[in-house]
């Protein structure tokens, strides 16, 4: 039998949780490198930036390009709009998949290493 405490913290963890300004999951890293049911993850080179579809196109180590769809809800990270993003630059990215169009969360891009 659980007791009274436990619960009692829950609940009002729970409480805190909703009613107190927090970041959204995706405000860290905490689920990097992840794909769920409702989003979906790539890391990989841009190959292509189509500003006027506001549109990357993302090519991962292994597989096919990605078209990524970029609007004004998306989190950007690294830059501050699409046309900071150059070819051959490496980034993360957390989309959604509707209607077979694939709509940005979030795309993060990653610091270039170099001499």
């Amino acid at each position: 039998m659980k007791k009274p405490a436990n619960a009692l913290s829950l609940i009002l963890l729970m409480v805190l949780s909703l009613t107190c300004n927090l970041p959204p999951l995706w405000a860290d890293d905490t689920f990097e490198e992840m794909s769920t049911q409702d989003m979906q993850y790539v890391r990989g080179l841009i190959s292509r930036v189509s500003i006027e579809k506001m549109q990357i196109s993302v090519r991962p180590p292994k597989g096919k390009l990605i078209r990524i769809n970029i609007d004004p809800d998306t989190v950007l990270e690294g830059v501050s709009q699409i046309d900071e993003f150059k070819k051959e630059q490496q980034v993360k990215v957390w989309y959604s998949t509707e209607n077979d169009s694939r709509k940005a969360i979030k795309v993060k891009m990653m610091m270039e290493l170099g001499c």
